[in-house]
């Protein structure tokens, strides 16, 4: 097997492995109210960090900033998030987690975390895992 045909495979593998960890969360996804999007969203917002601003949560979405906007528009509908002015620049927007946005979040990582694929994986082959894609991602700089 020539590095190209293995490098294929193992996209194939992580796209099927994508494919597989929307599969785990479908369910609490849909007792949520969450589209794959809203889903997404609300997972990169870490109670453990800072709150970010909209063009942020573009960036981390990689997606235009009114697309955040709808996502927004929906998350706090749901009373996931608030908005409010950030505290460096009052022009500026950032999402915080509200309580139940906090419960929400933590549901669909429970999910990820035990219903997917690496769920299945012992300590040893998540943490060899990690270390592999971590040194991949930081040959592209991201």
């Amino acid at each position: 097997m020539d590095d190209e045909s293995l490098t294929y495979r193992l996209l194939r593998l992580v796209h099927a492995m994508d494919g597989a960890t929307d599969d785990g969360i479908r369910e609490v996804m849909a007792e949520l109210g969450l589209t794959h999007a809203l889903a997404d969203a609300l997972w990169q917002l870490d109670p453990a960090a800072s709150p970010p601003t909209m063009r942020e949560m573009a960036a981390r979405l990689r997606c235009d900033p009114s697309t955040v906007t709808f996502l927004a528009d929906r998350l706090e509908q749901l009373s996931f998030v608030t908005r409010a002015p950030a505290p460096h620049d009052r022009r500026t927007k950032v999402l915080t987690l509200s309580d139940p946005g906090r419960d929400a979040r933590r549901r669909l990582v429970e999910a990820a975390t035990n219903r997917t694929p690496l769920a299945g994986l012992t300590r040893a082959e998540q943490l060899s895992l990690h270390r592999l894609l971590t040194k991949a991602m930081e040959a592209t700089g991201r």
